[in-house]
């Protein structure tokens, strides 16, 4: 049994300065020109199966993965706003629509397992999807990093001042895009370890 509807949506989204509608803090540090801040929402729907003889049991019959800009918690300095800045913005986006790519790969992939993922008791089977939900958003706040704190991202790039090292993660992230590659597997070698 193959899965019921299932969408991925919001993850080919393409940064403008427009998207970037909250206020400048006054408190804001280490010069930072603009703040992107994005997330993604799991729902997912479940069913008992038996028709695959001894593997039978609670499974996933389909699963939304939503990427979200949160436009009113972005915000920039105009007289910042370059190409180089919003190409850097724009990694912190892709860095959350990847990986819910990620997970809604992983997710709808537990059907097609061999054998097909499956749970005796439907809090077995949610605990295991709310474990991997966790799983990524520990790893968005790691890799993107949040209002308060730097991530892997900004830490290896200086906020997109280190132009070689903002290069390695361009490349990095337009593979993953490009080729369905997982994210951590394209940023492996940049050294962002971690997996969920």
């Amino acid at each position: 049994m193959g899965l019921g509807r299932t969408a991925l949506e919001g993850h080919d989204l393409s940064l403008a300065w427009g998207d970037f509608q909250g206020a400048v803090p006054s408190n804001r540090t280490g010069g930072e020109d603009a703040y992107t801040e994005a997330r993604f929402d799991l729902n997912y729907g479940y069913d008992w199966d038996d028709s695959h003889g001894s593997a039978h049991g609670y499974r996933i019959t389909d699963v939304l993965v939503q990427v979200a800009l949160e436009q009113g918690k972005m915000w920039s300095v105009k007289k910042g706003q370059t190409a180089a800045l919003l190409q850097h913005e724009q990694g912190h986006y892709d860095i959350l629509a990847l990986l819910g790519r990620d997970l809604f790969d992983e997710l709808t992939g537990w059907n097609s397992s061999n054998p097909p993922k499956r749970f005796r008791k439907q809090t077995d089977l949610k605990d295991a999807a709310n474990r991997t939900l966790r799983g990524y958003k520990s790893l968005a706040a790691k890799l993107a990093g949040s209002s308060s704190a730097d991530g892997v991202y900004d830490k290896q790039t200086n906020h997109g001042q280190d132009a070689k090292a903002q290069e390695k993660w361009d490349k990095a992230l337009a593979d993953a895009r490009t080729n369905g590659t997982t994210l951590m597997k394209a940023l492996a070698p940049l050294g962002a370890g971690g997996g969920p």
